[in-house]
């Protein structure tokens, strides 16, 4: 078997205190100094540039503002959100075509994704049960039963489903060991359930709402036995999607609100440090009433029980006319915005995926940084400029399907694919593995590649900002000194003559169409 490469270790990223209410992480400003050279990654729409290191460029004065360049300025007085890092989705589906695939090409799929030489993707999301991407026919849970029956000591909870998951994820935590994992549910078992199906919405009955703690606890507690430590968990994905052909729960936000309590507390008793995400769905003109609801049940009216366990809300990014609608970003950032302000919490893009809906890869390079991993994951500012915190990371959906987004027995209407596609081929009478990675690697590891990720540690968000609506930006603060600044020009036609300004100094450089650039400075 090939052996897998390992990434470095490097420094950590600063230990400041986080408010537990109000905008900014700190009101220290850091001690910055201007580097001899600044080092630079590009990827552009044509492909000509993947991820690739371009000539360095050194820091010039800077003399007042150029109109015919378009400027970025990158504040350092203050530091803004802890970022939780970039990845996606280890559906069952994922893990099998990888545990499909010869050593040589898991090893290498897996180095390109979470190694520091590669995108460095720094959080994982794995299924409680069977979600809609799995290989076979049969949906499942950690804990099913002849009809008629219940477990409600969950003497028969077991993880059979998940091999080819749990050794997957091991070998990713030999690569980064630092790699962070969420669970997410996509129903309770079915005896726990007012309908008894995994499918077609329903509640949990009025008598299994411990039982259902327990369940999410005991899943917990079991792939922590396999050396695989679940830091994030949410209660339910999707929980006011209804009857569908696949596995779905519903869940009222006084349900969410005992759940998170009755949750929290077992995750405590048994010395479980689990941060119990909100909501885990869209935030717009179908769902944002809904998600008000429960971020006012878990964080106003039961702060003190549930909203103890809860410092993070997860968002999708399907709200809206099919995946890509254009309009569906503004809707997330309104939830975000919201529950920064007003409720002093984190945020989380849980799940997004790259569809049949989409173009070709420059248009989804662009896309994916304006509505996904730059422009809501970026310290955001009004027109006053007024700064609150964006996204803290994105997660894409699957991290591995086929080029024609297999495998899933589910009917979705809309093709997904997989931020890595996986084909086999045959050739000459031989099965040979092939893979590509999509627009959603590059545009993730334009940032990830440069978060450090070690301990825990992230990095800090910088406010940046340009009038030119060309331009998305992001910049964030390392611990070795450096300034991050991120920026990706999604106009098809025009370069971008761009400037980017730090505590009086700046960097030029002529950015091409519908590509993303990293200045690592």
């Amino acid at each position: 078997m090939k052996q897998i490469k390992k990434c470095a270790v490097l420094a950590l990223c600063a230990i400041m205190t986080v408010a537990s209410v109000g905008l900014a992480a700190c009101d220290k400003s850091i001690d910055y100094s201007h580097p001899d050279r600044v080092s630079v990654y590009e990827t552009t729409g044509t492909k000509s540039s993947l991820l690739s290191r371009k000539t360095s460029i050194g820091f010039s004065a800077f003399g007042g503002e150029d109109y015919t360049r378009q400027t970025v300025y990158v504040d350092t007085s203050e530091l803004y959100q802890e970022y939780v890092g970039y990845g996606a989705s280890m559906t069952h589906a994922s893990a099998h075509l990888l545990s499909e695939a010869d050593d040589d090409t898991r090893a290498d799929i897996l180095y390109d994704l979470y190694s520091r030489d590669g995108a460095n993707l720094s959080v994982v999301r794995i299924p409680v049960g069977a979600s809609d991407y799995i290989d076979g026919s049969e949906y499942f849970t950690c804990d099913d039963l002849p009809s008629g029956q219940t477990d409600r000591e969950l003497e028969h909870f077991n993880l059979d489903h998940d091999g080819e998951i749990i050794a997957v994820l091991k070998e990713i935590i030999e690569i980064n060991p630092s790699v962070k994992f969420m669970a997410s549910p996509w129903s309770a078992p079915a005896w726990m359930k007012e309908n008894e199906s995994l499918v077609g919405g329903g509640g949990l009955k009025s008598d299994m709402y411990e039982v259902y703690a327990d369940y999410l606890v005991k899943f917990v507690e079991e792939y922590g036995k396999q050396g695989i430590n679940i830091s994030m968990i949410t209660l339910l994905n999707e929980p006011s999607v209804g009857a569908l052909s696949y596995p779905t729960m519903n869940m009222t936000a006084v349900e969410a609100a005992m759940l998170t309590e009755l949750t929290g507390d077992r995750l405590v008793a048994e010395g479980l440090d689990v941060d119990i995400i909100s909501w885990d769905f869209n935030y717009g003109s179908s769902s944002g009433a809904f998600a008000d609801t429960y971020f006012e049940q878990i964080y106003e009216e039961y702060a003190d029980t549930a909203g103890k366990y809860s410092h993070t809300v997860g968002f999708h990014g399907y709200d809206g006319d099919g995946y890509f609608n254009p309009d569906m970003m503004y809707g997330m950032k309104d939830g975000i915005e919201k529950v920064s302000k007003d409720y002093g919490k984190k945020s989380l893009i849980t799940e997004i995926t790259e569809s049949a809906a989409g173009t070709d890869f420059a248009s989804n390079l662009t896309y994916a940084c304006k509505n996904i991993v730059v422009n809501p994951c970026a310290v955001q500012t009004d027109a006053d400029d007024n700064a609150w915190n964006g996204a803290g990371g994105a997660l894409y959906w699957n991290y591995v399907l086929t080029s024609d987004g297999q495998p899933t027995p589910a009917y979705h209407g809309n093709e997904c694919y997989g931020v890595i596609s996986l084909d086999a081929v045959t050739r000459q009478g031989k099965t040979v593995y092939k893979y590509s990675k999509s627009s959603a690697y590059y545009a993730m590891a334009q940032v990830s590649k440069f978060l450090y990720d070690v301990d825990g540690k992230h990095c800090y968000g910088l406010k940046a900002t340009t009038e030119y609506v060309d331009l998305n930006v992001m910049s964030f603060y390392r611990n070795d000194g450096a300034v991050i600044v991120v920026v990706c020009n999604t106009n098809e036609t025009n370069d971008a003559p761009l400037d980017v300004v730090i505590d009086g100094k700046k960097i030029s450089y002529e950015m091409k169409p519908q590509s993303v650039v990293t200045f690592v400075c």
